[in-house]
């Protein structure tokens, strides 16, 4: 991270001291002779990958850690509105903000890259980008967007797109197109550039693959051909934790988890305790991490507290907390060097595991559980014994409903480390017809206090609040129960 911001210094310098190549040049009043009008490709691709963990590793983060119900807030602090289901439209400003400039340094990238591996991974991340805004908040600007530039028509109020039939398809284009780049070959790699691989497009490729399963299975029936086609073994895929896509941070002052920053400055890691629907599930399933995903209390247990239940909790009580939550340099779940997860080993597995369980694809559903399960277990530092013994016992994969064990699986190992993609997870799994978090007879409990009405829970973010103030085209405000196109 000091490289990344010694390149800014540097550019900046060059930019200011661009040399002038005439008196016409320098009268032109439609070029500011103080800004240079290139950037290199490698700033670009840094300053992009920055973003997108800023958009979804720090606001948004603890806030859907609580929707997803694995944390909630606790002593000294007054009753947070997303605790009651509520959320201002201005909390999702960073995450809407931060992948559309992020997916700005990435369009500089595809427009004046002249290799082809800079030119597919900036594809890869300009989808995922898209992906989640699109998952989160539903129709999106996309086909207008980022065209701001009087080359690029200067749209400065893009309209919304359908997810369903532009968005989605659209990003399966571009992410099948890196693909094809990647397989094709490059000569110039990415190099200390690359938070992510470091110029590693092998593993671009797998989540590129990864990314591109995952689209499939969120369209459902419409997406089962596509996999099949695109399925032709599990090595495609990210399976190991070395594999995973995520930005790592040094600590101090050389770049910290987004996250860490903003909790550090208000308190906030000191906040959130674990919830009873999360702490019970992994006290019945005689789950290890339970002692690697929290800090127990001071009596050396482990105590939950209802979702959003703090006022009618004693003063004097005492729960599990984050790990490292209370530590002045924090531990494994809150922490400076903590890293922000694009796609990890966990989920490229319990990914191809649904595949196979819905019979889109033919690979060993149960082995692919389990590899999710020692991915968890290893990245936590655990034993692989201790995975064994679990997948022996009650985290065994239920093969009468193969799916159920699937979705919660996946929603254990993303505790404290992908809580965006969790919550996305949970609503897309979950319905009437078969409850798993939210509906009656699933995992979740109603907060205390809920602002949506007993059983209701939320199932999209609000737009930016940014986007009713500047955008013409801005469709209006969709209330929190609105759906995304995928969601049962």
């Amino acid at each position: 991270m000091n490289t990344h911001k010694f390149k800014f210094i540097l550019l900046l310098a060059i930019g200011l001291g661009f040399p002038f190549s005439s008196c016409k040049d320098y009268l032109d009043i439609n070029i500011d002779p103080n800004q240079s009008v290139t950037s290199r490709i490698d700033l670009q691709l840094s300053s992009a990958l920055v973003g997108t963990s800023i958009g979804i590793g720090q606001r948004i983060f603890p806030e859907l850690g609580v929707w997803c119900q694995y944390q909630t807030g606790g002593p000294g602090v007054a009753l947070s509105d997303w605790d009651q289901h509520r959320l201002n439209a201005s909390e999702c400003d960073e995450i809407f903000r931060e992948t559309y400039r992020s997916n700005t340094n990435l369009n500089y990238i595809i427009s004046n890259a002249t290799d082809v591996n800079y030119i597919a991974v900036a594809k890869i991340m300009r989808a995922y980008n898209f992906h989640i805004c699109a998952d989160v908040f539903g129709d999106i600007p996309y086909t207008e967007a980022l065209k701001g530039d009087i080359a690029d028509g200067s749209i400065l109020h893009p309209r919304y797109d359908n997810a369903k039939d532009v968005v989605y398809p659209a990003l399966e284009g571009e992410l099948l197109e890196a693909i094809g780049l990647i397989e094709r070959g490059g000569v110039v790699h990415p190099e200390a550039d690359d938070l992510v691989y470091h110029g590693d497009m092998e593993k671009w490729n797998k989540f590129a693959h990864t990314l591109l399963l995952k689209m499939y299975l969120r369209q459902g029936a419409t997406g089962q051909a596509k996999a099949a086609q695109l399925y032709e073994s599990d090595d495609q895929f990210i399976l190991t934790n070395d594999e995973a896509a995520f930005i790592s941070f040094p600590g101090g002052a050389a770049g910290s988890n987004p996250f860490w920053n903003t909790a550090k400055s208000t308190s906030l890691g000191n906040y959130y305790v674990a919830t009873t629907t999360l702490i019970d599930y992994l006290g019945a399933t005689q789950d290890p991490r339970i002692d690697a995903f929290f800090d127990p209390t001071p009596a050396g247990t482990h105590s939950g507290l209802y979702p959003g239940d703090i006022q009618n909790s004693p003063p004097t009580a005492t729960f599990s907390r984050p790990a490292g939550a209370l530590a002045p340099n924090g531990g494994l779940m809150f922490s400076r060097t903590a890293p922000v997860f694009f796609m990890s080993a966990w989920e490229g597995n319990l990914l191809l595991a649904e595949a196979a369980a819905r019979g889109w694809i033919t690979t060993d559903v149960e082995a692919l559980y389990a590899a999710a399960v020692h991915a968890s277990y290893e990245y936590l530092g655990l034993d692989a014994t201790a995975a064994d013994t679990y997948l022996a016992g009650a985290g065994a994969l239920n093969p009468a409903n193969p799916i159920k064990s699937i979705a919660i699986q996946k929603w254990v190992c993303m505790n404290g480390l992908q809580p965006v993609e969790s919550w996305i997870e949970t609503r897309r799994f979950d319905s009437a017809a078969t409850p798993i978090f939210a509906s009656p007879g699933g995992l979740f409990k109603s907060p205390t206090v809920n602002a949506l009405g007993n059983g209701v829970f939320p199932s999209i973010l609000p737009y930016s609040d940014n986007e009713g103030s500047l955008n013409q085209n801005f469709p209006g405000q969709h209330p929190l129960t609105a759906k995304v196109f995928w969601d049962n």
